[in-house]
This record gives C-alpha cells, sequence and structure tokens, in this order.
C-alpha cells in the first residue's frame, strides 16, 4: 500500500520526526541539531536510531548504533541480518507513528537502501540527508538514488553542494560541524601547561597516536605502532608519545598491549595514556601526529598541526575501493588541499618502517613543519563559518511547520540578543 502523507497527518498522532544515525561521530553531531529542534518544539517527538548523546538530547533511541559499528565489506556482511531487522523495525514504526519528516545522516551503505524502501511507499514524505555519501571520492552512482528518493542534501563541504545542484538535486552547504567543536589553538592549554599535567617533558619531541575507536581499529592497527615506536625510540630516546584512547575498554586493551611489547625494554616511560577528552589539548600540544585516517584528521588540520595519516583495510573492502574511486588522495587534508600536502600511509605502505622514515624526516626540520602547520591552517576557512545545526534545523523547521523566529529567539536567549542564524 502506498500512503499519503497528507491523509495521516490528520490521524491526530504527536507529530514526529524519524532519525537514522549509524556511527557515534554522527550522533555526537546530530545531537546538537536535537537539541535546536527540541528547543524550539519540546513537544516534537524524535525517534531512531542513534547513540547515547542523542538520547540525552530527547530521543528515543529504538536501536543503539554503537552496537553494530563495523569497518570494510567483511565487517558490515556480519551484521546484515540484524540491519534488516532494524530496517525492517524503522519502517514497521514508520506505519504506527508516521513521522512528519525523516532525517538520514551519513552513514549511506545502510541509510540509502532505507531511502529506497520509504519512497516507494511514501510518495511525498519529506526526507532529508545530513552528511552526504562521498559519492565524490567512489560510488558516484550513489546520485542516480539520492535523486530518486532524498528531498533535500544538507551538507557539510562547499564542493559538495556544487556536485549535487550540477546533479538537480536539491541542496543546502550549512557548515561543518568541526568549525564549532573544534577550537582555535590559543583556547587551548600551552604546551608547557599540557605536559605539566601529564608528566612530559616540553623541551623533548612529542608525538600524538590517535590508533582508531574502536575495536578492529585497534587491533588491526596498534601492532604497527607499536613496532614504530620501538624501532624510534631504539633510535632516539628522547623522544615522547602519547596515545588517545577513545574509551575506558580501548584504554585497558591498549594499556595491556603496550606493557607486554614496551615493558621488558624499558620504553613504557616513554609512552602516556591521554583521555579522548584531551584531544584536542593534545593535538595542539604535540610536534607531530599519527592520525587514523578519517575525522581525526581533520580536526588535526583544523589545529594546524603536522601529521602522518595512516590506514589498513580489510583486502576485500580495499580492492572494491580501488576499482571505484574517483580520487587521488584519501585523506581530509590532501583532498581539502588538492594536493599531497601530508603523507599517506595506505594498505602496503602502512608499516612501521614507513612510519619511522616520514617521523624522523619532519621531526629534523623544523621548518617544513611549519610551512605544513601554516597551509593547514588555511583550509580552516574551505568549510565555512555557519553554525550547521542552526541552518540544519531551519531547513527542517520548514516542513515540521514552526517558524524561523522560534530558533532565532532561541538562539538570542542564549547569547543575549545577538544570535543569528548563520
Amino acid at each position: 500500500m502506498i500512503v499519503d502523507e497528507a491523509s495521516y497527518a490528520q490521524n491526530n498522532l504527536p507529530e514526529s520526526l524519524m532519525v537514522v544515525v549509524g556511527d557515534l561521530s554522527a550522533d555526537h553531531h546530530t545531537s546538537k541539531l536535537i537539541s535546536k529542534l527540541k528547543a524550539a518544539k519540546p513537544n516534537l517527538n524524535i525517534w531512531g536510531l542513534g547513540s547515547s548523546q542523542m538520547r540525552e538530547s530527547g530521543v528515543e533511541i529504538l536501536f543503539d548504533c554503537k552496537d553494530f559499528s563495523s569497518i570494510g565489506i567483511l565487517g558490515v556482511v556480519k551484521v546484515i541480518p540484524f540491519l534488516a531487522r532494524v530496517r525492517h523495525t524503522l519502517l514497521s514504526e514508520m506505519e504506527k507513528r508516521q513521522p512528519k519528516a525523516v532525517l538520514l545522516v551519513d552513514y549511506g551503505g545502510f541509510n540509502l537502501v532505507l531511502a529506497k524502501a520509504i519512497r516507494k511507499k511514501y510518495k511525498k514524505l519529506p526526507i532529508y540527508y545530513f552528511i552526504s555519501p562521498q559519492v565524490w571520492g567512489s560510488r558516484p552512482w550513489r546520485l542516480k538514488t539520492i535523486a530518486q528518493t532524498v528531498s533535500k542534501m544538507l551538507v557539510i563541504f562547499p564542493f559538495e553542494e556544487v556536485i549535487y545542484k550540477s546533479s538537480g538535486i536539491p541542496v543546502k552547504f550549512v557548515g561543518h560541524p568541526l568549525t564549532k567543536n573544534v577550537p582555535e589553538g590559543s583556547a587551548l592549554p600551552t604546551r608547557a601547561e599540557f605536559c605539566q599535567l601529564h608528566g612530559l617533558d616540553p623541551a623533548s619531541s612529542l608525538i600524538a597516536v590517535f590508533p582508531g575507536s574502536r575495536k578492529n581499529e585497534i587491533k588491526n592497527f596498534l601492532p604497527v605502532l607499536i613496532d614504530a615506536i620501538k624501532r624510534l625510540l631504539r633510535e632516539r630516546s628522547e623522544i615522547q608519545f602519547a596515545i588517545s584512547r577513545a574509551n575506558e575498554d580501548l584504554g585497558i586493551a591498549i594499556e595491556e598491549r603496550l606493557r607486554k611489547d614496551l615493558g621488558d625494554r624499558g620504553y613504557i616511560d616513554k609512552v602516556k595514556l591521554i583521555n579522548s577528552l584531551e584531544n584536542y589539548s593534545l593535538m595542539s600540544a604535540c610536534d607531530l601526529v599519527w592520525a587514523k585516517s578519517g575525522t581525526t584528521a581533520l580536526e588535526v588540520t583544523l589545529l594546524g598541526k603536522p601529521m602522518l595519516i595512516f590506514y589498513r583495510g580489510d583486502w576485500l573492502s580495499y580492492l572494491i575501493f580501488l576499482a571505484f574511486k574517483r580520487v587521488r588522495r584519501v585523506s581530509w587534508p590532501n583532498l581539502l588541499a588538492g594536493k599531497a600536502l601530508v603523507p599517506e600511509l595506505i594498505q602496503l605502505d602502512c608499516r612501521a618502517d614507513q612510519l619511522v622514515k616520514y617521523t624522523k624526516d619532519l621531526l629534523d626540520v623544523p621548518a617544513l613543519r611549519q610551512e605544513i602547520s601554516d597551509e593547514l591552517l588555511t583550509l580552516r576557512n574551505q568549510l565555512g563559518e555557519g553554525d550547521y545545526a542552526q541552518n540544519c534545523a531551519v531547513e527542517l523547521m520548514e516542513v515540521l511547520g514552526s517558524s524561523e523566529n522560534s530558533l532565532n529567539n532561541q538562539t538570542k536567549e542564549r547569547t543575549g540578543g545577538q544570535g543569528a542564524i548563520a
């Protein structure tokens, strides 16, 4: 049965919005948007797929996305039956709750399939998509699916707006979440303050290591990273390392591996574990970053810190990526710069000897690090200055039936009357 949502709006059900988010980073960004909507429309029932931060913002979470985060084709295959059940449940709940609109966030493999199922049944239901699938990087055929299913794209990079406009797809550049979340370096503790807090020597080189936020990332990357640490410390015992732990469970796993591989050599005191709440302080205080390819690399970019990007996935995923990729470079700083600004150690190049080589090259030439840092800082301007949460909320309010003034009034109350839509 095809549903005309104009008719079900008369059923006296609570006005609702379904939101579908597939990872913890998107959960964080979307929670801020939800807070804007709830402030403007307190009675709006928001429900769907997400995690803890969205729950704290007032969303009814039917499935917690942290329970099925995975990497690569092989990882996804393991949870296909579960994801099929999630999709079926969401569609069933739509029939019961009859949402006024749907907001899909990132997670293209799941959300685009869901969008097709929704559009097949609900011909006119507004479907908004925040944080675009990377159609410019690979799988360009997804543009056809998006054109057939999505009412409007809410994109976080200016060049994505151009791509969608050229394909005739309604689109709005809303600004990048990290421009609001990543502070300026001047707002963070100084290097001396950070080092004193964590028992580090501010006069010695400090390398920040971000191995990832998932168990399989730690399993894949940590052996390579520890091998590189050992090699560097054998040659340069004065170097210090600080490893970010995404959560307590991963912190325990990292610490156990460090003690096993470094403790017997006396290197363990050269490596500190840092709580993820201090990630930006660590990025700002260090000389060089080792970062897993992804959002972390973009955060490091905004703080203007030289880095090495690494990544190694299962071979099936990598071969599929090679077959369909449309860009030469894969990391955000290089994509934004349009050139090889920082080294990318991907797949076969993700090796300890490569990390050691590039690290020594960069530590030995401070002027090169400064040049890279200066250019990275210029890339921040490409991400816009608007408040993505406010801009997304304005777009959604157009279909949820509330005025832009309600959002503006909420902002003014918090900013002493100076707030405005960016």
